[in-house]
C-alpha cells in the first residue's frame, strides 16, 4: 500500500505576491520611433516625387494627344451636321414639294441670311431639330443637363 504524504510548501518558499501595477516594457525608446517616423516619412515624399513627376509626363502626353486629334474631332463633328442639314433640306423638299413657288432654304424666296462672302454660316440649334421626332427635341435640347 501506498505510503500517505502531505503536499508541502517548496523549501524556499512561496514568491512573493506582486500587488503593484507592472508596467509593459518598451518595444522601442523616443528616438527609435522618430527615427522610424522620419525614415517613413522621407520615404514617402521621395515616393511621391517620383510619382509626381510621372504623372506629369503622363498628363503631357494625354494633353498633347488631344491636341493632336482635335482637328479630326471638328472635322468629324462638322461632318455629321452637314449629313443632319443635307437630311432636313431633304425633308424640307419632300414637305413643301406641293407649295408652288417654294425655294428650299429660303422663307419665301427671300433668303434667311444675308451672306455676301457665300460662307457658310452654322445654323442655330432650333435649325438643327426642326425635323426631329418631337419625343426627342426633349432628349436633345437638355441632354447637356442630364449627368
Amino acid at each position: 500500500m501506498a505510503s500517505y504524504t502531505q503536499d508541502l510548501p517548496p523549501k524556499n518558499g512561496f514568491e512573493k505576491i506582486q500587488w503593484q501595477a507592472q508596467n509593459p516594457t518598451r518595444l522601442m525608446r523616443g528616438y527609435t520611433q522618430f527615427a522610424l517616423f522620419a525614415a517613413f516619412t522621407l520615404c514617402g515624399w521621395v515616393g511621391f516625387a517620383f510619382w509626381r513627376k510621372r504623372q506629369r509626363r503622363y498628363n503631357l502626353e494625354m494633353m498633347d494627344a488631344r491636341v493632336a486629334i482635335e482637328p479630326f474631332l471638328l472635322a468629324e463633328k462638322d461632318r455629321a451636321i452637314l449629313k443632319h442639314l443635307r437630311r432636313c433640306r431633304d425633308e424640307e423638299n419632300e414637305v413643301m414639294k406641293n407649295v408652288p413657288g417654294w425655294k428650299t432654304g429660303t422663307l419665301w424666296g427671300e433668303p434667311v441670311y444675308y451672306n455676301v462672302r457665300d460662307r457658310f454660316i452654322k445654323p442655330s440649334h432650333t435649325e438643327q431639330i426642326v425635323h426631329l421626332d418631337p419625343k426627342y427635341v426633349n432628349k436633345v435640347q437638355y441632354n447637356h443637363l442630364v449627368q
